[in-house]
């Protein structure tokens, strides 16, 4: 079979998929000893709830709602052949709201395999925790911390992964359930470890998709990891290699320069709003703690950089600081990413520099001492970053001062201990993922969460970010639900239908650099020219204005990956929207700027299965008009865009290298 008849089938097969009929549907369905109701028409499911107590040692009365979702097995002529417990990160993030991941993602796999999603206590449908002042907060103050803890008094120590653990035990039981294919990402790999060291009957086989160890995670490895992967980046991409210093060198020479003189100014933030932001050690730290969310981040840094240094254009590099704000930023719902369970399972857990059980005045005392003691004998923590620039990073990207004022735990609860002592990790086979260019959970804490586990395979996914196997972490989630390379999904699934094989995993080697920005220009005049093919008319005026509006279309794209809400502006002005599609995603541009005497407007369609991005746009900048074609698979390596269309009344045919 070709390859093309061969995508068109799994496009074929992917959308039928979807096509689960609801009209026959019926309203309740039994499982176990709970009646669920229909709930979802898009994939035919069903919701339910159940009660547990808000602390099982039966110190502090009151109980909690724990809710899920359950997607039945499609072949109603064989029993099920199990089912997969997905669990989403944060913490924070209500699980079921990422459904259509998770649910995408497992598909080939529901006619035998039923898909179960459940809340963690706080989230989502399970008594979600809304702290009015701290959830929408832009930047939380301690008060804002404070008033939450307030808020929540002494049961805010039971919102720990433990108790979270104990409740999906609970949900498994009601349901009958003996077992489940469990798949956790970002914070939910901590989870599974937790569930598996006191629940380990319950697992049959536990992916951990960009893992974090719950014991020993002391290092500050992430932001660390951040000098490596700039540099891979960079080596891989041809427009960056070309340059003559390494990509470290030149953000090395770019900190210095902003620690000497600061630039501020406003920028479009993840979804057009305009920011006013600083450019700093802090907001490059706070860069570079975000990187891995997205790789965007990685293909726009360096040319950032170098527009500010060489052009003293400030724009491009302004933009990455407010995006990266509003990665760390409340103000959403409660229901889709309580900030409150967030801190609550911080300030248990993951262990603070100050001892809870003291007053406030003294844990103050201790985090100054700490903070001393960091400066004077550890001051190359972050290098190349001083530890004041990890201290002042707007959105206090390590965490060391939430907890100050969180209140003391009670005698039942160990503070930093989400495991107790000496806990043994079960032999369910394990696999551990982890993307090379992860800053949120770096390649390093995978392997050593993989290390806890004695069945355990570790693949770390080249060239990829945060969460490798589910698409864009679930926000804009692609057709099947998967990596954009079509790598990491089907390992995931062949590790889970065949109970801890991985199948053949040559593809990783496989998955596509990031094509890095060649340069940001102020002035489309400045745009290197695409590269003329025959039948070609145009001028170079005319091959230089075809590769700026290239450019253009490029930073749309790479925008899938930071707009949460499907309408952003250009870097420079205009506006696009993103709307979904059957095979992937459709951009709709109207006048936008990448350039300031460019504006560009039209549809761009992504096919997500088959990588192909294609287009017509129109143009406008400074007395010249046109149309221009583009068109490039964005899986491909070494992608070349194909150009056609009318400059100025001149045929236009020329190549360049994909945006």
């Amino acid at each position: 079979m070709t390859t093309n008849r061969l995508l068109a089938l799994i496009s074929f097969l992917l959308s039928s998929a979807f096509l689960v009929s609801s009209a026959h549907a019926v309203a309740t369905i039994t499982v176990g000893s709970l009646t669920l109701t229909h709930c979802n028409d898009e994939y035919d499911g069903y919701c339910g709830t159940i009660t547990v107590p808000l602390d099982r040692q039966g110190n502090l009365p009151g109980d909690l709602t724990v809710g899920f979702e359950f997607y039945p097995h499609t072949d109603n002529t064989q029993p099920s052949a199990g089912v997969i417990m997905a669990q989403e990160g944060g913490p924070g993030y209500s699980t079921t709201g990422s459904r259509d991941g998770y649910v995408r993602l497992f598909t080939p796999l529901r006619d035998h395999r039923d898909i179960l999603l459940i809340d963690k206590r706080g989230t989502g449908r399970s008594s979600a925790i809304d702290c009015r002042k701290l959830q929408k907060a832009y930047s939380p103050s301690q008060s804002d911390i404070a008033a939450c803890a307030n808020q929540l008094g002494e049961s805010a120590w039971f919102y720990r992964s433990a108790d979270a653990a104990d409740d999906v035990a609970a949900v498994m039981a009601a349901l009958q359930f003996a077992q489940a294919d469990y798949y956790g990402d970002s914070y939910g790999t901590w989870f599974g470890q937790v569930l598996a060291v006191l629940h380990p009957e319950l697992l049959r086989t536990i992916v951990l998709d960009s893992a974090y160890p719950v014991v020993n995670d002391h290092s500050n490895s992430e932001v660390n990891h951040g000098q490596e992967a700039m540099n891979l980046v960079c080596e891989r991409s041809a427009p960056c290699k070309a340059l003559e210093s390494s990509a470290t060198a030149r953000f090395a020479a770019l900190l210095s320069a902003l620690r000497a003189q600061p630039v501020s100014g406003t920028a479009p933030g993840a979804n057009g709003e305009s920011l006013n932001v600083t450019a700093d050690p802090a907001g490059l730290f706070l860069i570079i703690g975000n990187a891995g969310n997205t790789p965007t981040t990685w293909r726009d840094l360096d040319a950032a950089g170098r527009a500010w240094m060489d052009q003293q254009d400030s724009l491009p590099l302004l933009r990455l600081v407010a995006e990266a704000r509003d990665s760390y930023s409340g103000g959403g719902s409660y229901k889709g990413f309580s900030v409150g369970l967030a801190d609550a399972v911080q300030c248990a857990e993951y262990g603070t520099n100050f001892n809870l059980n003291k007053g406030l005045n003294e844990r103050q005392s201790q985090y100054e001492a700490f903070l001393n003691r960091l400066r004077t004998n550890h001051p190359d923590s972050f290098p190349p970053f001083e530890i004041d620039d990890a201290i002042n990073s707007q959105m206090d990207v390590e965490g060391y001062d939430t907890c100050l004022t969180w209140p003391a735990p009670p005698s039942s609860v160990v503070a930093g201990q989400p495991i107790p002592q000496g806990s043994l990790f079960p032999q369910t086979p394990v696999l551990v993922l982890s993307g090379q260019l992860d800053t949120i959970t770096s390649p390093s804490e995978g392997k050593a969460t993989a290390a806890l586990f004695p069945n355990s395979t570790y693949i770390r996914t080249k060239n990829m970010v945060h969460e490798s196997a589910i698409s864009d972490g679930g926000v804009f989630v692609s057709p099947n639900g998967q990596d954009l390379s079509q790598c990491i999904g089907p390992i995931v699934r062949n590790f889970i239908q065949s109970g801890g094989n991985t199948g053949d995993t040559s593809c990783v080697k496989e998955i596509r650099p990031i094509r890095t920005v060649p340069a940001f220009a102020v002035s489309y005049t400045t745009t290197v020219p695409a590269i003329a093919s025959p039948g070609n008319m145009t001028s170079t005026n005319g091959l230089v204005i075809a590769s700026a509006v290239t450019e253009t279309v490029g930073d749309v794209i790479a925008r899938y990956y930071i707009t949460t809400s499907g309408i952003d502006s250009g870097l420079r002005g205009g506006t696009f929207t993103l709307s979904s599609s059957s095979t992937g995603y459709t951009f709709v541009l109207d006048n936008l700027k990448w350039a300031n005497d460019l504006a560009v407007s039209g549809n761009l369609g992504w096919n997500q299965l088959t990588g192909a991005i294609s287009g017509e746009v129109t143009f406008v900048a400074s007395g010249h008009t046109g149309n221009v074609s583009i068109a490039w698979n964005d899986q491909q390596t070494e992608a070349i865009a194909t150009l056609t269309g009318v400059i100025d009344g001149d045929t236009l045919a020329a190549t360049r290298i994909a945006p």
